[in-house]
């Protein structure tokens, strides 16, 4: 029903590829990105899906703090676990806006000692240690690589690229979002707060943000059930203004600019 919002609307289906679809004065305009496997833990060095021992959450207060699912020792971490540790190190100073995880002389003076005991240098980047060889699964270190980072970095500015450019055809700012509903079964996990941290989402009041569930599959067996349903489907189908991003010239320059990761953004309450 997203046609029949009065204000306008931004849907986002998060996953491999990104569904994006905005409504505003009685349109709709969509497109799609291919955000990559990062947020379903692939291409991470300790990724996983969000199965039994993966890392979901990441807490920075002074120190690292996680909860596993399945309430184990951590065997690697997925999407959700990957976007809360980058939001954290932004927070703490750990990583610049560039993507790049700073040294222990290069960090805020008020660091805590036990962050900064975790910038573990390697040749000429630095790692940070997310869980110590005793407390994981394996008996092996976790880590956060900087190439993890570089990951993040090309997954999350895929998404916002195509949100900035859907509200640059409709000629929005990105505060004039009434609703962003985040849709899929990776969507539907991650902290608001953290996906607007990196920019993955606009920086709005994030109680206009809200969870709409395997909207996808929902439609479906909709459709599949109710002839009026599947019809109605299909006339939004056809009134969908597709926006293809390989056409817009626009989007290099988009995508270049989003693979940078906001200095700071008006925070508040999940």
């Amino acid at each position: 029903r997203l046609d029949r919002f009065t204000e306008p609307a931004l849907l986002v289906d998060i996953g491999t590829n990104g569904e994006i679809v905005l409504a505003y004065d009685g349109k709709m305009i969509a497109t799609s990105v291919a955000a990559g496997p990062a947020f379903e833990g692939a291409r991470i060095v300790n990724g996983m899906r969000g199965a039994h021992g993966a890392i979901e959450k990441i807490l920075l207060d002074g120190d690292v703090q996680w909860n596993v699912i399945g309430n184990t020792k951590p065997a690697g971490i997925c999407g959700t676990g990957l976007i809360d540790a980058a939001a954290g190190m932004l927070r703490a100073g750990i990583l610049d806006p560039t993507g790049r995880i700073l040294g222990s002389d290069e960090v805020p003076a008020g660091l805590s000692p036990a962050l900064r005991a975790r910038l573990i240098p390697h040749g000429d980047q630095v790692d940070f240690l997310l869980v110590s060889a005793a407390e994981s699964a394996n008996g092996q270190p976790l880590f956060l690589y900087q190439k993890d980072i570089r990951e993040l970095q090309l997954a999350n500015g895929a998404i916002r690229a195509g949100i900035n450019i859907l509200l640059k055809i409709a000629g929005l700012p990105p505060e004039a979002l009434r609703h962003v509903l985040l849709a899929g079964a990776f969507g539907n996990f991650i902290r608001r707060s953290n996906a607007k941290r990196i920019g993955m989402l606009p920086a709005i009041p994030t109680k206009r943000i809200r969870f709409v569930g395997n909207t996808a599959s929902f439609g479906a067996k909709r459709a599949l059930l109710s002839s009026a349903e599947k019809d109605y489907a299909a006339r939004l189908g056809r009134e969908v203004r597709h926006i293809d991003l390989s056409l817009d010239p626009d989007f290099q320059a988009e995508f270049g600019s989003a693979m940078l990761l906001p200095e700071t953004i008006q925070e508040d309450e999940e």
